[in-house]
């Protein structure tokens, strides 16, 4: 028998809307929920959503990425309009420069221009200045560049060219794990401290290779310190998060985007939804009840699913009750 050969199967915010207006009755089959409908449903979506966060995050909200320090500096801002530069690790492209370049340089012949295009942001690693940003205005062959901003210092043959095309302006719940990597792909992990830990650091603007940060999450925006802030011989290093990122809106009121969730939680999705809307719909008490079961043992068990698997290891006690290794 001949199967789809297809797994590409997506729905709308809508979609979710749809479908969990009609578990609940309120809409019939083939139907099409009002405008007031969508709005007022939509917003509980995207409350509820939230509220998840709250409850713990799930694998796929983990990810990886760069940020690429300045001298100096030691705190760099996560989300609303931050000017720091940092991208998602797989997005960014890694070359190096084929020939030396003279400050005010805005021509670059480089190793490779494979994956690069006209607006995207590029950064080369310079001999004292650390690494100069700029955008891409002309890629001229597989291996010339045209740049926007000039160079501001000398760069010499094999330094290396960072390019990504969007840079990552998400704000961020949590940071997991942190390391830095030279410009040898060298990694050397950074502990994470407190609050109290960093207030007690005495000199915050101590300057050397960065070993310690601190996550201050903020309403809008996060922010992370850094100690001690990077000096002339580390500016050229990067910083690799691995961070958890929130879930991303449905917004608009005809917003036909993807849910920001895997396959797997579209089902929990629709029956969540489903159980907060329920009392605006006059859903009875006995049906309210059986959708909360049903909505509770879908999402556990996309819950169970979506959590990093930990191995447990158990020693055994002597007599004492003293555990041995």
């Amino acid at each position: 028998m001949a199967t789809s050969g297809s797994v590409d199967f997506s729905i709308t915010r809508d979609n979710i809307i749809t479908e969990a207006l009609q578990l609940i009755g309120v809409i019939g089959e083939g139907e099409t929920p009002s405008t007031n409908q969508k709005s007022d449903c939509a917003r509980s979506l995207n409350m509820m959503i939230k509220f998840w966060m709250a409850e713990g995050m799930n694998l796929f909200v983990n990810q990886e990425i760069v940020l690429f320090p300045i001298k100096g500096q030691r705190q760099y801002t996560f989300g609303g309009s931050s000017v720091d530069n940092m991208a998602k690790e797989s997005e960014v492209i890694t070359t190096k420069l084929n020939g030396s370049v003279s400050s005010s340089a805005t021509s670059l012949t480089v190793d490779d221009t494979t994956g690069m295009a006209v607006g995207d942001i590029i950064g080369v690693v310079t001999d004292s200045s650390g690494i100069h940003f700029s955008t891409i205005t002309a890629v001229g062959s597989a291996t010339t560049l045209t740049i926007a901003d000039a160079i501001d210092d000398d760069a010499s043959d094999n330094d290396r060219v960072y390019t990504y095309t969007n840079a990552f302006t998400q704000k961020i719940l949590n940071i997991n794990n942190a390391w830095v990597r030279s410009t040898e792909d060298t990694d050397v992990p950074i502990t994470i401290i407190s609050r109290q830990e960093y207030v007690d650091l005495s000199k915050k603007t101590e300057s050397g290779k960065i070993n310690q940060l601190y996550f201050d999450p903020q309403v809008t925006t996060a922010n992370m310190n850094v100690w001690p802030v990077p000096d002339d011989s580390h500016t050229n290093d990067r910083i690799h998060l691995y961070v958890t990122r929130a879930y991303e809106d449905f917004d608009g009121v005809t917003n036909e985007s993807e849910p920001d969730f895997p396959q797997e939680w579209y089902l929990p999705l629709c029956w969540g939804l489903a159980v907060i809307i329920s009392p605006k719909y006059g859903v009875t008490a006995t049906k309210y009840q059986e959708l909360i079961a049903i909505s509770s043992s879908l999402k556990q068990q996309c819950d169970d699913w979506s959590t990093e698997k930990e191995s447990l290891f158990l020693l055994p006690a002597d007599r004492q009750g003293t555990y041995r290794r």
